[in-house]
């Protein structure tokens, strides 16, 4: 359970980079935001394939 729970939290990281990403893409600095986002995707990727 703890673990889908981990699964899950990395999971939102990533959807939310991803949301910071094409909200950015219309914004007057895309590439600001796309830096921006790179952030929780990372953070998000490295939590779910990290060491256990």
């Amino acid at each position: 359970m703890e673990k889908a729970l981990a699964y899950a939290i990395s999971a939102a990281l990533v959807g939310f980079g991803l949301l910071i990403f094409f909200a950015g893409l219309s914004s007057s600095s895309p590439a600001l935001w796309t830096i921006v986002a790179l952030v929780p995707i990372t953070i998000g990727i490295v939590s779910a394939f990290g060491p256990v």
